[in-house]
């Protein structure tokens, strides 16, 4: 389910993707000069490439040949980039009609939202002031009593409240009982091993960062060190006490459902029923704390640190998460880290993509009611629900042959796939908006009185069933997702489009393109975690420790070609490579190869009950090299090396050189489809392979 931390409200705000912003008019915006391919792009194939040597050379190359990265990114995808671009300028066209002269009551109010988010110059009148309420209870903290308060006057007023965040998803041991949860935050640093592991570079560039954003503000160059050493003190005391992001998604590691009672004994220096009074009135008796431990560390923090550190602290994060609504030198600020520093993005993003994508996610279901009437008929769907239909049968078929199950799991697990809800498109009830107030002139307030809205909104689920049908993503997003909590697969109309899926290419493409991609998604449910939720979404392990050993046997081998496949650079200025986590992108890569496979069993069935055969060519390929061709395709991209490397060793999904040609080289299918010799990079004598 969605998150309730206020904090995320300013997470688009705060990203490397939309730092600095300058004066914009509407007429700023310029319509994308790079065309959607439907279908397979033979001119993106590079054929002086052995496709048995880099078939991602081959399938990419004169693509990523004429196509650099812009100036305003850090990565530009064939795929993802195109459709978000289009997207973007599309919701801009809307956006800017609704900000002049708006139709109904709803358009006035994304209007406003969007109009306030433009306008700089009224950003630049007011400085500071937008902060000074909560600047003021920050600076009125006297005694670490008062922390519990102060957080939740924060959260109340809608301004970042740090130190942890706070959820609503579907109970552990009851997934129709929806659960408040409380997990760990408090950082600035996109993970913890930014704080832990080898990364002096960039925790040097942070705190340059903080001391300039501190001396912003009036400090002198003495406080403004003295506040940032406290800061990255805090941060870096949270950031050890944190699990990483493999352990966060463990349910055996995550749930640890308490009494209110219990979760005082945890804490006792921090008042929580203080803290709930001021966010919500909904009686609570029983919560899940996602990390006692780090609840534990922020105890022991409150305890023994000065209140002038938890000031600085607080104060930075108030600072930091609402730059891109503060006056130009501080956005410039951000760009020059997050941006320029982090990404080495050269530009930053104009500010009219910022404020669409801001508004995007304040306003995400309402764009979604006309966007859907306009682009995504009827057939669309039909033929989306036919194509799962179709992987769906296929993903038996492959768990009946799997070794690593024994006869029982695997009829569990048969069961489990039975019971996913798909849900294609767009949800069948739409949010209200009603409820959520915007002024033109006051863009801080705006995302203030929207975190409070979301919250208010995830809150008033506690206490009421687990609505099934609810969509945890807006229909225009651009990525499908399989849902452990409710054994559900979304695929949202945003990504039901060309180059993903077209109606009007042949079902290889389709199958290579969106095929995989839903493919990769249903994997989800029988791997490491999903096979710890059962067909209700309760968490309940349904592997023996024997399938779960053979399991572990299987995607070792995944775990040593991640790490091997890290991007290296023999720039000295260059960030030294990390050693990367193959256990984060063992899932990812698992299902990467999984998807392929299954993706492509699906096709030769459907090919067969169409009476089409495999071998057939459209534009000189047949239709099984077509297939992996619509799937390497999808992957097309160009990335700055610091962007690769943060993905690399923080995302646990892999760039697209490694992504694509970790999968064919997996699957012994692709050799034979072209024609390579046994023991070619792609074609190799041994492989992994799991599903």
């Amino acid at each position: 389910m969605i998150g309730i931390d206020t904090r995320l409200v300013f997470a688009v705000l705060a990203s490397a993707a939309l730092g600095q912003t300058t004066a914009a008019s509407h007429s700023g915006a310029e319509a994308p000069k790079a065309p959607i391919v439907g279908g397979l792009d033979l001119s993106a194939i590079d054929k002086s490439a052995d496709p048995c040597t880099d078939f991602y050379q081959y399938a990419c190359g004169n693509w990523i040949k004429d196509n650099p990265v812009p100036s305003d990114q850090v990565r530009w995808a064939r795929s993802f980039s195109l459709l978000q671009e289009r997207n973007l300028y599309e919701l801009w066209q809307e956006l800017a009609g609704a900000a002049t002269k708006p139709a109904s009551p709803l358009e006035k109010k994304y209007g406003d939202f969007f109009a306030a988010c433009m306008d700089v110059e009224e950003l630049q009148k007011k400085g500071l002031n937008s902060l000074k309420p909560a600047l003021e209870r920050i600076s009125a903290l006297n005694d670490s009593k008062g922390i519990a308060t102060l957080i939740g006057d924060l959260a109340a007023a809608g301004d970042p409240a740090p130190l942890f965040g706070l959820d609503v998803e579907p109970a552990p041991k009851d997934s129709k009982k929806p659960i408040l949860s409380i997990s760990q935050g408090g950082l600035t640093l996109p993970d913890r091993e930014n704080y832990v592991g080898n990364s002096r570079y960039i925790v040097k560039r942070y705190r340059s960062h903080i001391v300039r954003v501190f001396m912003l503000t009036g400090d002198t160059l003495e406080q403004a060190g003295s506040e940032a050493a406290a800061v990255l003190g805090i941060e870096s005391a949270l950031a050890h006490a944190s699990t990483n992001r493999a352990e966060s998604a463990d349910p055996e590691k995550r749930y640890h459902v308490l009494t209110l009672a219990d979760l005082a004994k945890l804490a006792p220096n921090f008042d929580f029923r203080v803290y709930f009074s001021h966010v919500t009135t909904l009686p609570m008796e029983t919560l899940n704390v996602a990390n006692p431990d780090f609840l534990k560390t922020v105890n022991k923090l409150i305890a023994s640190l000065p209140i002038d550190s938890w000031r600085s602290y607080f104060r930075w994060h108030i600072l930091s998460e609402q730059a891109g609504a503060l006056p130009k030198e501080f956005r410039d600020e951000d760009f020059a880290f997050w941006g320029a520093n982090l990404g080495r993005q050269e530009k930053p993003t104009p500010r009219w993509k910022q404020c669409a994508a801001i508004t995007d996610q304040a306003f995400g279901e309402a764009f979604a009611q006309d966007w859907v009437k306009r682009n995504f008929p009827p057939a669309a769907k039909a033929g989306m629900e036919r194509l799962v239909d179709a992987l769906e049968k296929a993903l038996a078929g492959e768990i009946r042959t799997l070794p690593w199950m024994n006869d029982e799991t695997k009829r569990t697990a048969e069961r489990k796939l039975a019971a996913i809800r798909n849900r294609i498109g767009h949800p069948q009830k739409w949010r209200d908006y009603s409820g959520l107030k915007v002024d033109q002139h006051d863009f801080l307030g705006n995302l203030h009185r929207n975190a409070v809205f979301e919250r208010n909104y995830l809150l008033s689920k506690l206490g009421r069933p687990v609505d099934p049908d609810e969509w945890d993503i807006t229909p225009t997003t651009l990525k499908a997702r399989y849902t452990r909590s409710v054994n559900s697969l979304y695929i949202p109309a945003g990504i039901i489009q060309p180059p993903f899926f077209d109606s009007a290419a042949d079902p290889a493409v389709n199958f290579g393109g969106i095929g995989v991609l839903a493919a990769h998604e249903l994997t989800h449910g029988f791997d490491g975690l999903g096979s710890k939720f059962d067909e209700r979404g309760n968490v309940r392990d349904w592997q023996t420790s024997d399938d779960r050993k053979e399991f572990g046997q299987a995607t070792s081998c995944e775990v040593a070609q991640y790490i091997k496949s890290l991007p290296k650079s023999d720039d000295p200025g260059d960030l030294p490579p990390g050693k990367g986590n193959g256990n984060l992108g063992v899932a990812e890569s698992t299902a990467d190869n999984g998807g392929l496979r299954i993706a492509f069993r699906a096709l030769m069935d459907v090919l067969v009950e169409q009476g089409r055969a495999p071998d057939n060519k459209i534009d000189g390929y047949t239709e099984r090299q077509r297939f992996f061709l619509s799937f390497a395709q999808i992957s097309c991209e160009n990335q700055t090396f610091f962007s690769a490397r943060q993905s690399m060793s923080a995302d646990p999904h892999s760039v697209g050189r490694v992504r694509v040609n970790g999968a064919v080289q997996n699957f012994e299918e692709f050799g034979k489809v072209f024609a390579c010799t046994k023991g070619q990079p792609m074609y190799p004598v041994s492989s992994c392979r799991v599903w």
